[in-house]
């Protein structure tokens, strides 16, 4: 009995995902639409072994996950320590945000086209929209999360002759650190679509490359799995990564209690 009130949330997620696949698979007789407009299932299933026997499709999904994960850190690095800067200090605030606001406007895939001037096509330019995304993406989770925490620490700590260094590690860092995981959670969200976008214009490797390039060809049936491995991907690392790690820091600070 306990074992099947466990599975349930997962058996009722997993309900649109097989409405979706038996609508897909009835559709393109019902309609009569050609293969090379909506393939079926079995010719995805089919590309998809042929792709992963000859290597290519790993090789496609470790190029994207290597460029996500270099974006994450370059963007968070900068943006988690501008994010304080700015949460604690009203001068940097006033200085910076105007700036960062323009900026964030036009943040993403819109720097493509300079990025492919400064970088050139490849790894260069596509990083550089990932990281600009998740930097601008985070940086705002971050002030939030400084600027969350009560005057009242900070008072605490200072009467006991607290240094800089100890207000950042004993205030700063535990009480923005809920809101902080929030922001890797959709950064990375951004990011990785980000990522996708930049490699249908800046790639020659990853997902994205590899469904813009079979256009060309019009198998459809790699358009699909690109899609569909993108999704699926992406909703691994967030219900058993971002959603777990969320969830447990959250518990940490006391703000969500057992059931």
């Amino acid at each position: 009995m306990m074992k099947t009130f466990k599975l349930r949330p997962y058996l009722l997620a997993a309900m649109p995902f097989i409405g979706i696949l038996i609508l897909w698979t009835v559709l393109p007789s019902l309609l009569s639409v050609p293969a090379y407009k909506l393939p079926s299932p079995q010719l995805v299933w089919t590309k998809a072994i042929e792709l992963t026997g000859d290597g290519s499709l790993l090789e496609h999904i470790l190029v994207s996950l290597y460029r996500l994960a270099l974006g994450f850190i370059v963007g968070n690095l900068l943006a988690v320590p501008i994010g304080i800067a700015i949460g604690v200090n009203r001068h940097a605030s006033d200085f910076l945000l105007p700036l960062l606001t323009f900026l964030q406007s036009i943040a993403g895939i819109a720097w493509i086209p300079l990025a492919v001037l400064w970088f050139g096509i490849g790894d260069g330019a596509i990083i550089f929209v990932i990281a600009n995304i998740i930097f601008f993406s985070n940086l705002y989770n971050t002030v939030i999360g400084v600027e969350s925490i009560p005057q009242t620490y900070y008072r605490a700590v200072l009467s006991l002759g607290a240094s800089r260094f100890d207000i950042l590690k004993s205030v700063i860092i535990p009480g923005a650190f809920v809101q902080l995981i929030v922001g890797f959670r959709s950064s990375m969200a951004f990011g990785w679509r980000a990522l996708i976008g930049a490699e249908l214009i800046a790639g020659t490797t990853g997902l994205g490359y590899m469904t813009l390039d079979a256009v060309q060809w019009y198998q459809t049936e790699t358009v699909i799995l690109g899609m569909i491995i993108v999704g699926v991907i992406w909703l691994v690392m967030d219900r058993f990564l971002f959603r777990k790690l969320e969830t447990m820091t959250v518990r940490r600070w006391g703000i969500l209690q057992d059931k």
